[in-house]
């Protein structure tokens, strides 16, 4: 009898998990465009810091109830924020 990897079902969600962040930020990054854009049109600045500072305190207080560590969500956001600045520029 084969046995099966008893890690299996939980990597697949994983994957599954992974998958759907993926498509996630791809949606984002489709609006990010759409922001692009509408600046432009509007003459409005790229860059805005009280808008980081708002998405990164919503999302460290959401994820910390989630028991998610803040290090983590700041970095991970913090890295999104600089990518989608260059993708606006």
């Amino acid at each position: 009898m084969i046995e099966t990897d008893p890690l299996s079902n939980y990597r697949t969600k994983i994957d599954e998990i992974d998958d759907q962040i993926v498509e996630l930020l791809g949606q984002r990054f489709d609006l990010i465009l759409k922001i692009k854009n509408k600046k432009r049109k509007l003459n409005i600045a790229v860059y805005d810091q009280s808008r980081e500072e708002k998405i990164l305190k919503r999302v460290i207080k959401k994820g910390t109830a989630l028991g998610l560590n803040p290090i983590l969500l700041q970095a991970l956001f913090i890295q999104i924020f600089t990518v989608s600045k260059r993708n606006q520029v």
